[in-house]
């Protein structure tokens, strides 16, 4: 019986240690995985097969014995093995329960929120970021290019006829200017149209 345990305890701490290094994404479930590591070790040690001297067993000759017609057939009952039936089968629950609970427990003893395991974006401050947000000039492609003089003029256009030109000052600064219609006119007249900063014109 305590073969069956040590046996027992070797399955389930080493696939807890082995689940915990290939799992582990940051330092916190990487020392966890470690913590458990002497555990699988020990174990591991104690269940592994010593070498003992080999013993000089004396021959026996076996007589036969002959069995009686009507003697009923002995039959076998391996208690050890139904142990360690039983023993694999409850291993194989517990790493089940393990692989269920495994984050919510994460999320209990190094203080985060239990949740599905998404993964969210954030700045350098903390804030969540949503990824699906629109930004104001998704969807322009560029049309114009006027770059051999400065200031350099770069025309944007939407496939709904909006449109976009951003001004490249001499100093490196970007000032902006749109309109929903009539690109090609705006863009010839463009050193003639008020420009300001991005905030301010898609504010």
């Amino acid at each position: 019986m305590k073969k069956l345990v040590a046996y027992y305890s070797f399955i389930i701490t080493t696939i807890m240690v082995v689940l915990g290094f290939l799992n582990a994404q940051d330092l916190p479930q990487l020392i966890g995985a470690v913590i458990f590591y002497p555990l699988a070790v020990y174990f591991t040690l104690l269940v592994s097969p010593k070498r003992q001297k080999a013993i000089h067993i004396p021959k026996v000759s076996v007589i036969p014995v002959t069995r009686l017609p009507d003697a009923p057939t002995p039959s076998g009952f391996d208690f050890d093995r139904r142990m360690f039936l039983k023993l694999i089968g409850s291993a194989g629950l517990s790493v089940f329960f393990f692989s269920i609970f495994t984050k919510r427990a994460e999320a209990a003893f190094f203080g985060s929120v239990p949740g599905p395991g998404t993964v969210s974006l954030k700045d350098t401050s903390g804030a969540k970021i949503d990824p699906a947000v629109k930004q104001p000039t998704d969807g322009y492609k560029i049309s114009e290019i006027d770059d051999a003089s400065s200031p350099a003029y770069y025309g944007f256009v939407h496939k709904t006829g909006a449109w976009f030109i951003q001004r490249e000052e001499s100093s490196g600064a970007y000032r902006y200017t749109k309109g929903s219609s009539a690109f090609s006119t705006n863009w010839t007249g463009r050193a003639g149209l008020s420009y300001n900063y991005f905030h301010i014109i898609f504010g």
